[in-house]
């Protein structure tokens, strides 16, 4: 997390931001949680609920011992109106003497200030595991935009040629010409040599299908190309008919469908159906953590014990980490979490009553 001084980006939890969080140690290292609106005059309260949070993050660090400074540059926030209409369900801030990062959260969490050596990420699982990681097609016969989901944040991708409508991937030429399936024009302001195709040949119904699948086909190239070697499943959105033709026409593995019109839907809905499509997967995730947990417990390589489980995160011992929460945050359990991501292992989240162990917080499978 190197940048300038006092810079503030504000962004949706991405891949690797939540192993960045907890790689950070600094003294201090505050973190701020509480919960927003997306619009409507519940927005006002936005600016007394951080004031007060920060008046309590002063407090917290006055008596460690700290420079109160550091939060001035929050401060203004609590008067930017326009900064409080672009919020999702809601906030987590985390800050050191020379970096300070926001992140828009599309779940709810609960009103928190930390003052450590290292950042409170536990909240921030549920939303960067929600839903697993996966990537979304939304696909229509107008436009086409590839997404990234982690949890429950959907971030585009730009490729060579996405988003683009179908007008800019196949383009119309005159017929006098010779029609050949590539052309050297360039798409948009993208350099170089161009993935569109210049129209086909023929008349009426038989010119609007080679139109088409030249559109898909050249969708499928750069979908492929993304997807390619991350092992990452990938979800379509689209009418049933445009996938069925999306599936004939390219050679692209689809492993889940939402059928719909993506038009219709805003970016908070594209999203929500997107997390409905995968959610038995992560169901099925959370099955395959409880089955192996079981077998590692019988076999000693693995334990629901918090203060067995802290150790061992520390030691390098955790491969996977089940944690939920029952009301409230558990500063042990927030440092099994950072323990774990910095030695490279995974960390899951689940209600309570999904929880694999004996009425426990956190329950892990060793390494050795």
């Amino acid at each position: 997390m190197t940048t300038e001084s006092n810079e503030t980006t504000f962004a949706a939890l991405k891949p690797g931001d939540l192993k960045e969080l907890a790689s950070v140690s600094a003294a201090p290292c505050v973190s701020i949680m509480m919960g927003t609106h997306r619009s409507g005059r519940e927005t006002q309260q936005g600016p007394i609920r951080l004031k007060n949070l920060l008046k309590e993050a002063s407090e917290k660090l006055r008596t460690a011992g700290h420079d109160e400074s550091i939060l001035d540059g929050l401060a203004s926030k609590t008067s930017e109106s326009n900064f409080w209409q672009h919020q999702g369900e809601g906030l987590a801030i985390y800050l050191t003497t020379d970096d300070c990062r926001m992140f828009r959260l599309n779940r709810r969490v609960d009103e928190h200030v930390c003052v450590g050596k290292t950042f409170f990420v536990q909240p921030l699982i549920r939303e960067s595991n929600a839903g697993g990681e996966y990537f979304v097609l939304s696909l229509s016969w107008d436009e086409a935009s590839l997404y990234r989901a982690t949890g429950d944040s959907l971030t585009p991708v730009e490729t060579a040629a996405l988003p683009a409508k179908f007008e800019e991937l196949v383009l119309p030429r005159d017929p006098e010409e010779s029609l050949q399936n590539t052309s050297h024009r360039s798409v948009g302001n993208t350099p170089g040599t161009s993935t569109a195709m210049f129209h086909g040949q023929g008349e009426g119904e038989s010119k609007i299908e080679a139109d088409r699948n030249q559109y898909l086909s050249l969708i499928g190239d750069e979908v492929a190309a993304a997807v390619y070697n991350t092992g990452l499943p990938l979800l379509v959105v689209a009418t049933s008919e445009v996938t069925g033709h999306f599936e004939a026409t390219t050679k692209v593995h689809v492993d889940a469908k939402v059928d719909g019109s993506p038009s219709e839907w805003s970016g908070d809905e594209l999203r929500e159906q997107a997390h409905k499509a995968i959610a038995p997967q992560l169901k099925a995730d959370h099955d395959e953590f409880g089955e192996r947990f079981g077998t590692a417990l019988a076999n000693s390589q693995g334990s629901d014990n918090l203060d067995d489980v802290l150790q061992a995160a520390k030691n390098g011992r955790v491969d996977s980490l089940m944690v939920c929460t029952r009301g409230e945050y558990c500063d042990q359990t927030n440092q099994a979490v950072v323990e774990t991501l910095r030695n490279g292992g995974d960390v899951l989240q689940c209600r309570h009553e999904a929880m694999p162990g004996n009425d426990t917080v956190a329950c892990a499978i060793f390494r050795f």
